[in-house]
């Protein structure tokens, strides 16, 4: 089981500042925010997300008739510091379009049953960025959200050999959590192991003998 004591008091000195915190906060109480939030995260870093994301609310609201309608090459432009803008800006632009065409603009289909479907149905996003959304709404604990450094974690731990799947490497991972007794602060300690993974277990020199998690890891034990 996650020793979470442990985990709060190594990781917390690499959580968002008070600042960081309310702002996404406030992302993730508008679905369509968040998604294009999420959309800007794959592949960089947290300030480069950042950076890109309140450009480009400097330049366009963030709704979907605003970025449906706004031409692809400014897209790119408000969003360059963020990294392979290009292939994210199509993204932005076809979410946008699809949702305005599909639901009239509108976002409350992601409170329906197969919400995750919908999500998965857009083009560019997949497991990872639907649950992102889905997580913001109804909790990790639910959808887990997975990336290459969760991936890598399980792997390591041993709960899955590396040619599983994402829904393998999920539900492997939900059970190392104590639920119940990290009520209310899930998402803060999923994130927590995160940046354990990030930091600690890394795909380069892992810390191994600092890890908080070393005596339970195969990688470690072999």
């Amino acid at each position: 089981m996650l020793p979470v004591k442990k985990l709060e008091e190594q990781y917390q000195k690499y959580w968002w500042n008070r600042k960081e915190e309310k702002e996404y906060e406030s992302i993730s109480r508008e679905p369509f925010k968040l998604l294009i939030f999420t959309i800007l995260s794959q592949n960089t870093s947290s300030t480069n997300t950042w950076r890109a994301y309140q450009e480009l609310s400097k330049k366009f609201e963030i709704t979907p008739k605003s970025l449906a309608s706004a031409p692809l090459k400014e897209i790119e432009d408000a969003i360059k510091s963020g990294g392979l803008y290009r292939i994210k800006a199509r993204r932005i632009k076809n979410v946008a379009e699809i949702i305005m065409k599909r639901y009239n603009g509108k976002m409350n289909w992601i409170y329906s049953k197969d919400a995750r479907e919908k999500l998965i149905e857009l083009q560019g996003i997949g497991n990872k960025t639907a649950d992102v959304i889905m997580a913001s709404l109804k909790g990790q604990r639910q959808y887990l959200v997975i990336d290459t450094h969760m991936r890598r974690i399980a792997i390591r731990l041993g709960l899955v050999d590396e040619n599983a799947d994402y829904e393998e490497i999920q539900e492997a991972l939900k059970k190392i959590f104590p639920w119940d007794e990290i009520k209310g602060r899930e998402d803060k300690i999923v994130s927590l192991l995160w940046l354990l993974a990030k930091h600690t277990c890394r795909a380069r020199n892992p810390k191994c003998n600092e890890c908080i998690l070393n005596e339970i890891c195969m990688k470690n034990i072999k």
